[in-house]
């Protein structure tokens, strides 16, 4: 099933505040089961680590694009993606991370 954005704030609040924390070396992982049943997920990259804007951007383009080909196993399973390095990291370190903490969840 594809991982839409969500864009509501109110999971998005539930998200952050309720979801159980997964956290790796580059990434955090917030995840909760939310009950409309469809998967999605957020992406932040925290100003404070990168203040070009060009560079939060390159971060974010990468993490949706592991996100791309990411398959869910639960069905409702959303999650919260929080880039927690000082550095830029390249692509497919990043997708083989997000796919092992999203098994953890």
């Amino acid at each position: 099933m594809k991982l839409n954005p969500i864009k509501d704030k109110k999971k998005i609040i539930a998200l952050f505040e309720k979801g159980r924390v997964i956290n790796g070396k580059n990434i955090s992982i917030r995840a909760i089961e939310l009950q409309d049943k469809k998967p999605g997920y957020v992406v932040s990259v925290p100003k404070k680590n990168f203040p070009l804007a060009v560079n939060r951007n390159l971060i974010k383009r990468r993490l949706r694009a592991g996100l791309a080909n990411l398959s869910v196993d639960n069905q409702s399973l959303s999650f919260f993606l929080i880039y927690i390095s000082k550095k830029i990291v390249a692509t497919r370190i990043l997708k083989e991370e997000i796919n092992s903490l999203i098994n953890k969840a």
